[in-house]
């Protein structure tokens, strides 16, 4: 039997808090640095527009500066909304960064669903799938080096390696199967409810593992790569603090800021899928998760727990020194 390699270990900042753009990009880029200093693997943002969900809605430029203060983490975005992007530029601001931080870009893509940010943008949400498609195909191809029109150039900076490390996000089993299908990495929510009405009928309380195991069957299942194997990123809230009293009395604070924010159904769905806990706690819950053993890479966030940046070093600190030594 082939043994697994070992698991990956990523942070997530939504950037969240409730602070100015500067200490809010200053926190993120801490905290990112912390993670390298902890023996983290990688570091994640996503792409907000509009101050909705988070504060990022430019996910590669603030990349580019954590670049220039971290050597070793590699730098994901989880995701870009791709269906708003000019698929083109996109690659060529993507190869930038790929090259300043030499090699070290996982290029998280996603085809989003908000309706005010596509209106934003002058875009229908019931065109982003077929906008999402083909714009990944000119990322694609662009970065794989391709001609950009027929007998012209290719992309520069050349981006070598990058096509490799594309992911898709998803929360239906169709998506999984046509990131299986390109060969690409496959990201997993933090939750099982989609973002869009109708994406996952998924009963209350089912384990997040048990709810998103189909997405990864089909994805393991459809994938036809010789030359490489899967990636299975798992995002997930994770919050750990010294005593269970103090983790709960955090975690309360932020599922009613969570019910404010978005309804009590959308607190219900985090509070069943977020590890809040003791380091003894969050490391019995993530063992729990079925998929854990399947995945490739496990990035942790402190979403919606958002504690304040103090609180969420001490919870990467504790993880990384007493629980991340349990998992595989």
């Amino acid at each position: 039997m082939t043994a697994q390699p070992p698991l990956r270990l990523g942070v997530f900042t939504r950037l969240v808090d409730d602070a100015p753009p500067t200490e809010l990009y200053a926190q993120a880029l801490e905290l990112l640095t912390a993670a390298e200093e902890r023996g983290f693997a990688s570091g994640w943002v996503a792409q907000h527009h509009a101050r909705q969900d988070g504060g990022l809605p430019s996910p590669l430029v603030f990349l580019a500066a954590a670049a220039a203060r971290t050597r070793r983490l590699r730098l994901g975005t989880g995701i870009i909304t791709l269906p708003l992007e000019d698929p083109l530029r996109l690659a060529e601001d993507a190869a930038v960064l790929d090259t300043l931080s030499g090699g070290r870009l996982e290029l998280g893509l996603g085809t989003g669903g908000g309706a005010l940010v596509s209106a934003l943008f002058g875009r229908s949400p019931a065109d982003r799938r077929a906008a999402y498609a083909d714009g990944l195909r000119v990322v694609r191809d662009a970065l794989a080096g391709a001609e950009l029109t027929p007998g012209g150039p290719a992309l520069f900076p050349p981006a070598p390696g990058l096509a490799d490390r594309l992911w898709e996000a998803t929360f239906g089993v169709p998506g999984a199967v046509r990131a299986a299908e390109h060969g690409n990495g496959l990201l997993l929510a933090r939750t099982s409810v989609g973002p869009v009405p109708g994406t996952r009928a998924v009963p209350p309380g089912t384990p997040l593992g048990e709810a998103q195991l189909p997405l990864v069957e089909a994805y393991v299942a459809h994938w036809k790569r010789p030359d490489a194997a899967p990636r299975i990123g798992l995002s997930r809230s994770v919050y750990v603090a010294p005593t269970r009293a103090e983790a709960r009395a955090d975690a309360e604070a932020g599922f009613a800021r969570l019910a404010a924010q978005a309804g009590p159904e959308a607190a219900r769905g985090a509070r069943n899928d977020s590890c809040v806990g003791t380091p003894d706690e969050v490391l019995a819950a993530l063992r729990a998760d079925r998929l854990l053993s399947l995945a490739t890479d496990l990035i942790v966030q402190v979403h919606p727990v958002d504690p304040g940046p103090d609180r969420t070093l001490r919870s990467l600190h504790l993880f990384a020194s007493e629980v991340a030594p349990g998992l595989r």
